[in-house]
């Protein structure tokens, strides 16, 4: 879908159950359905570590403000199955380094929840959890305090829960004909009627940050492959994705405005992220987010040839950014952010705090009476750069000019790191900023005969 864009993340075994994400740390389910075969991993910059084993068929997952992850797992039924048809915690889930077993952290008892799909914490407290039981006699449960209890009843294979910031609760289920629905549910269980109805599945959903329920489970209309689809407040239903063996669990990011998607098979995780610009890269890891075009850039950078540490870079030039700001151009307070990328990736790549400027340490920024022009100090620098300029020109509404000045740095450019892009940010996901490419036929960079002077533009 346009405005999108797909990558995915390996896992080391076939993906199974949940997934949920809290900064850079995934946790996820893997191994293979059947007693006792599956597992969670914890996914990070340290590596796969295991932290529960002993499950059968994992379902989906909840992580709480503790750090204690709720799981559902049935098949208590499954030859060699030790536990099973209940809702699990597994404690420090984000920092525990010894895997714990899945008897012995059963929140209720083994059997209490026969077909448990999905799980969901509540501000009440209490813990949901669906119950894909048949026609008739599919539910939700709550868990609280170590008792469960039916919370809402009536359904069929009940799918997927989720809940909206206005505590909007969204249940998802299939029928005797293998329709899908979600119904809308207030936490005390009060009916608020039906979302939507006639899809073709609905294992699970979330909500994403534009207020949109997405549901999975659901097929192309050809079948030739399973999809994610976006439903609207209104009920208006349009694909997000497809291509999927079959689309099951899912985990929404709030920060990264990405959705991770379990697809059936596969060791590895969907993950469809929000690219308003189109370039391939998800907008909360794109420096510039539909960046507009430096005009007159100019980038120096001398004492290359001496040893490092005495380097001194000028950057500038001008942008025409979409008028009126929104957000208002404010450097003083959000700061800006400078990065220098060559063919082999970053170069420099430094943010600018915000803060006004304080006399005793002379380092911050301030701004003109007329907050059209702000100037950044430090006798320091942060990584060299020791100032920093932007103005707006009431004369020209969006034009904005910038300049960049650093000393005492450190910028190894070489000759095969050209060409060179330049980029200003100053707020990076509303488009106020700008990216000069010093490649043909824009102006190109060249070094002296010396090598100690690079310049561009």
């Amino acid at each position: 879908m346009p405005g999108y864009t797909v990558r995915t993340i390996p896992t080391p075994n076939t993906v199974q159950g949940g997934v949920v994400r809290q900064g850079d740390t995934i946790l996820v389910g893997q191994g293979s359905f059947g007693g006792g075969t599956e597992e969670i991993i914890r996914l990070n910059g340290a590596g796969t570590t295991v932290i529960a084993t002993g499950f059968n068929s994992l379902g989906g997952f909840d992580l709480d403000t503790t750090g204690t992850l709720y799981v559902v797992d049935n098949c208590q039924e499954c030859m060699g199955a030790a536990t099973g048809d209940t809702l699990f915690a597994i404690p420090a889930a984000l920092t525990r380094t010894t895997a714990v077993t899945a008897v012995g952290n059963e929140v209720v008892p083994a059997g209490t929840i026969p077909f448990a799909q999905d799980v969901l914490i509540v501000p009440n407290s209490s813990v949901l959890v669906s119950d894909a039981a048949g026609p008739g006699a599919g539910r939700v449960v709550r868990v609280q305090g170590g008792v469960a209890s039916n919370f809402l009843t009536g359904f069929d294979y009940t799918g997927g829960l989720a809940l909206k910031p206005d505590n909007t609760l969204f249940v998802g289920n299939v029928d005797a004909s293998f329709q899908g629905s979600v119904f809308k549910f207030a936490l005390d269980g009060t009916p608020l009627g039906t979302l939507v109805s006639g899809l073709s599945g609905a294992y699970d959903q979330v909500v994403d940050n534009d207020g949109n329920v997405l549901v999975s489970g659901g097929f192309t209309p050809d079948f030739s492959s399973s999809t994610v689809v976006a439903v609207a407040a209104d009920g208006s239903v349009t694909e997000r994705a497809h291509g999927f063996g079959f689309s099951a669990e899912m985990f929404f990011d709030t920060v990264h405005d990405e959705t991770l998607v379990l697809d059936f098979g596969v060791s590895e995780i969907t993950a469809i992220c929000r690219d308003r610009d189109g370039d391939g890269l998800c907008d909360a890891d794109d420096p510039c987010t539909g960046a507009a075009t430096v005009d007159q850039p100019k980038l120096a950078i001398t004492k290359l040839a001496t040893p490092q540490g005495d380097d001194k870079l000028a950057f500038k030039g001008q942008m025409m950014l979409p008028f009126p700001f929104s957000p208002a151009l404010d450097p003083g307070s959000r700061g800006a952010r400078v990065l220098l990328e060559g063919t082999a990736g970053a170069l420099l790549d430094v943010t600018i705090p915000g803060g006004a400027f304080d006399p005793t340490t002379h380092t911050g920024w301030r701004a003109n009476t007329a907050g059209t022009a702000w100037t950044y100090k430090s006798p320091t620098g942060v990584l060299g750069i020791r100032k920093v300029q932007v103005k707006t020109v009431p004369t020209q509404p969006g034009l904005v000019r910038f300049a960049v000045a650093g000393k005492n740095g450190s910028y190894p450019v070489a000759p095969s790191d050209l060409p060179l892009r330049a980029t200003m940010v100053l707020d990076a996901l509303s488009g106020e900023c700008g990216e000069a490419s010093f490649t043909a036929p824009m102006p190109t960079c060249a070094f002296d005969a010396t090598g100690n002077t690079l310049r561009c533009g």
